[in-house]
């Protein structure tokens, strides 16, 4: 394996507010600066050098969680290596053993720019700012054992989605009763419901749309919304750049329209999901409004 640059794809996740303090009290602090706090002493194997590790992990900023393993029920893994420089995280790393848990303080713009190899700060850190860890050590590991681990994450997903794919249906009807939606699907399985009718030229197929969204699960968690961004989506309509379910439903208005969009998972993002916030077998629902068509 690679020398542990797995952070980078941490860096996309959305921020997530955490509640709980910041205070350093009750904290420890290596020659080297790394503040720490052992919560739980788990009374496995002492990591080693170049083992792959196993972990839950949080790591956050002033009052933002920038990543969290719990976001996508998956643990974070890689390889413990020689610290690069002087408070790297790597060090807080290989004081763990397997079953612990612990808080570590770093210095954000280090880890950034030295650990992950970023150019450039981050927007939203600062000079002085501090990242927290907080972490459990499940396993340390050979590559053999990494191999195992996947295989059994791999066969727990593939389950949670046959699982996900016999559910749908039934969960979906749940919802629509629950919201006394009686209008037919169309023939594809898209529910078009109209809740305003458009004044304006009707959306055809190979014009430029603009569209307002917001787009949320079943049990109502808003994933996506052009509302808070402050301007609408654009798209060729009919040319496959959104989901099956947005090219038929848009096409069905005029603008100035507004409609709900239920729609199926086989005509949204299937059986892969998208990303931590859509899991496979998803139907979604968006509340639709066309403000132009070119």
């Amino acid at each position: 394996m690679k020398n542990g640059k797995l952070w980078t794809m941490a860096l996309a996740v959305v921020l997530f507010y955490a509640c709980g303090s910041n205070a350093d009290r009750g904290f420890k602090k290596t020659d080297s600066g790394i503040g720490y706090k052992i919560h739980e002493q788990g009374g496995g194997e002492k990591a080693q050098l170049y083992d792959i590790l196993e972990m839950n992990m949080i790591y956050r900023v002033k009052d933002s969680i920038l990543f969290d393993t719990r976001q996508s029920n998956i643990p974070m893994f890689l390889e413990l290596i020689e610290p690069e420089f002087p408070g790297d995280i790597y060090e807080a790393f290989a004081m763990l053993s397997v079953g612990d848990s612990a808080t570590f303080i770093v210095d954000a713009s280090d880890f950034f720019m030295m650990t992950a190899g970023m150019f450039e700060l981050p927007p939203f850190i600062q000079e002085g700012d501090r990242l927290y860890f907080d972490v459990r050590l499940s396993a340390a590991m050979d590559e053999e054992g990494f191999m195992a681990a996947q295989q059994r994450i791999m066969e727990r997903e593939m389950r949670a989605n046959e699982q996900r794919a016999l559910d749908e249906d039934g969960i979906r009807d749940q919802y629509l009763e629950d919201m006394d939606i009686t209008v037919q699907p169309l023939e594809s399985g898209l529910y078009y419901i109209e809740t305003e009718q458009g004044s304006g030229p009707r959306v055809t197929s190979g014009s430029t749309v603009f569209v307002h969204y917001e787009g949320r699960l079943l049990d109502g968690t808003v994933f996506d919304s052009s509302y808070d961004r402050g301007e609408p989506l654009d798209f060729v309509v009919g040319t496959g750049q959104v989901i099956p379910g947005w090219d038929e439903g848009i096409s069905q208005m005029n603008v100035g329209g507004k409609a709900m969009l239920v729609i199926p998972s086989h005509l949204a993002y299937g059986d892969r999901g998208a990303g931590d916030l859509i899991p496979p077998f998803s139907t979604l629902v968006f509340d639709v409004e066309v403000v132009d068509v070119r």
